[in-house]
């Protein structure tokens, strides 16, 4: 989902608890190339660091400029890609206008183009994701061997369909990938999961992330008072599958309590909004409890990303 800081007290406070990763200078590129849309951070003379890719949730556009200049002054470089536009239709020039039938070449390019950058360690490029993003972070872990480790933040553990519903999500070489698709009730929400995780075995399974094909290290983050989605659900099945598998690398699952689907990032974090005028979209936990959570877990992404 997308994020928007609601005044200008929530980004000094989001600048505040970024302070550890105070000291580096820190350039931003736009992105325009082969299609791709982007921007890419990268500290002054960094040379081959490890890399971030980091990947919106169903809102699109391109990720937070204060996340990505975070881990950049932390070190890392960062390509904060656009996947698809966001409800304002940004950025323009992207061609994808929805998360409806994304190609994943789309997103293998995008590690490619990091791959040759010098100030990019090609051997460690981690992915970090929120939500449909992190659905997106381990599907393509899943595909792409050379991924060094994965950030879940608000995990899937299966294709959910299109946003909109009626069609898939992702295609790979021209085909639309299988995807479980629940009914949306405005008033039970976690239902259209729920239901798809409560049901038909074969229908999960064929919707089913390959999580095993992984090569790389793996953190999960969500909240257990998530409203959107039931992720800590989700995230102890993956960490179920994993081990079921006989995963070798490193698997971590962070839970919180009171905190919001939106847990990517650090400072405030949005608890609901009101969409339209019309109904209040809950993502659950408390605004303490969120802050608490999204600072706790900004650190500990910093800290897996640090072992790489």
């Amino acid at each position: 989902m997308k994020r928007r800081h609601l005044s200008s007290l929530g980004l000094v406070l989001a600048l505040v608890a970024s302070r550890p990763a105070r000291g580096q200078e820190v350039q931003r590129v736009d992105v325009h190339e082969r299609g791709l849309v982007g921007r890419f951070y990268a500290a002054a003379g960094a040379s081959h660091r490890t890399g971030v890719m980091l990947l919106t949730g169903s809102g699109g556009g391109i990720p937070e400029d204060v996340q990505a200049r975070d881990l950049a002054r932390a070190g890392y470089a960062v390509l904060a890609i656009a996947y698809f536009r966001d409800r304002e239709g940004n950025p323009p020039e992207l061609a994808q206008k929805e998360l409806r039938n994304v190609p994943l070449e789309y997103l293998f390019q995008a590690l490619d183009w990091m791959k040759a950058r010098p100030e990019v360690r090609a051997d460690r490029i981690a992915l970090m994701g929120e939500s449909r993003g992190a659905e997106l972070a381990l599907l393509v872990a899943s595909l792409r061997p050379d991924v060094a480790g994965v950030i879940a933040f608000s995990p899937q553990e299966l294709r959910w369909a299109a946003v909109g519903g009626g069609g898939a999500a992702w295609t790979l070489n021209g085909a639309p990938l299988p995807y479980a698709e629940g009914v949306y009730n405005r008033d039970t929400p976690m239902s259209q999961f729920t239901d798809i995780l409560d049901g038909a075995a074969d229908v999960r399974g064929a919707a089913a992330i390959e999580v095993e094909h992984i090569h790389a290290p793996v953190l999960l983050i969500s909240s257990r008072a998530d409203a959107m989605s039931p992720s800590a659900r989700m995230a102890n099945d993956i960490e179920a599958r994993l081990r079921a598998h006989g995963f070798s690398y490193r698997v971590e699952n962070v839970q919180y309590e009171n905190a919001s689907h939106l847990l990517m990032g650090f400072g405030p974090g949005l608890t609901e909004i009101r969409v339209r005028n019309v109904f209040t979209m809950h993502f659950g936990g408390t605004a303490e409890g969120t802050e608490a959570a999204r600072n706790a877990g900004w650190a500990r992404a910093k800290e897996f990303l640090g072992r790489l």
